[in-house]
């Protein structure tokens, strides 16, 4: 059996050296062939994954949201299965899964744990696994993109969530779906394939990887106040049921906008509306930790 090993260098991967390096000695005790491979700019991790998918029966990706997604879009409609080693700054993916940076951890779910399909989003045909922003969240996340230096840590988002908070002025949106106007008006509009957001927050409650829907979740919003409002409710998964938000499931959506108001794919900036969404139902495998949890509500 080969395993090829895709390693983002960016996204805090060197901290996790000594583990990787235990992990492969590890694995080529036993008779596992291990090829590493570094990626070296944005795209390079889904061709490398590509490449894999000729070759290899397994790929382990280490690296971030970004980096996963990019792998995970190179082994689409594939028999090659994806597992996670997590080094970014939020890993929504691998923490919903229960993905660890551990070499034993690793080492298991290689070796022992189960696979299974997983959907797939799709944004103007970029892939996304977990969930898609429009407006403020976006915003912060453009902001911090322009004054990224290297890695970052959750305390490089302070700034920009503080500068955007003040600074958004929560522009009008529309939602399509079937060429149909669904919803027109100010406000945050988010579309997940799996519930977990930014700091463990369900903004999609209900988002499942593996029922061929997406998640549609709608939060009417014209300032700060109401904007405060709806992160508490979210807090307490109670944003839902609060008069006025749309939650949806559905195949299709179109976001579009007479104003330029930014747009983020798993965390990373991803441009600026219209928006086109829809999905791919088990486009990929993942193999799970032996001791995975239900990912489907979490």
């Amino acid at each position: 059996m080969k395993i090829v090993v895709i390693i983002n260098p960016v996204a805090g991967a060197n901290k996790h050296r000594a583990q990787l390096g235990k992990l492969i000695t590890r694995l080529r005790s036993t008779g596992i062939e291990v090829e590493t491979r570094i990626t070296e700019v944005a795209g390079h991790a889904q061709e490398i994954a590509a490449q894999a998918a000729k070759s290899a029966q397994k790929v382990l990706a280490v690296g971030g949201d970004g980096t996963i997604c990019e792998i995970a879009n190179g082994l689409a409609d594939t028999d090659i299965p994806l597992i996670v080693w997590p080094t970014g700054t939020e890993n929504l993916f691998a923490r919903s899964l229960g993905f660890r940076s551990n070499a034993d951890s690793a080492f298991d779910c290689l070796t022992r744990g189960r696979v299974t399909p997983f959907d797939v989003g799709v944004a103007n045909r970029r892939s996304f696994l977990t969930i898609v922003g429009v407006g403020f969240d976006a915003e912060a996340v453009h902001r911090l993109v322009r004054s990224r230096k290297g890695h970052i840590t959750h305390l490089s988002y302070i700034n920009p969530i503080w500068r955007t908070f003040w600074e958004y002025r929560f522009p009008s949106l529309k939602v399509a779906i079937n060429g149909d106007t669904y919803w027109q008006g100010r406000g945050l509009v988010f579309i997940g394939n799996m519930s977990r957001y930014s700091l463990g927050l369900r903004v999609v409650r209900d988002a499942r990887p593996d029922d061929g829907l997406l998640d549609l979740c709608i939060l009417p919003c014209t300032n700060q106040a109401q904007l405060i409002g709806h992160s508490l409710r979210t807090l307490l998964h109670r944003h839902i049921e609060h008069p006025g938000v749309i939650y949806q499931k559905l195949t299709h959506i179109r976001v579009e906008s007479t104003f330029n108001i930014p747009v983020e794919l798993d965390g990373e900036a991803a441009g600026y509306l219209p928006l086109d969404i829809s999905i791919r139902p088990a486009a990929i495998r993942v193999q799970l930790p032996p001791n995975a949890p239900n990912v489907y509500n979490r």
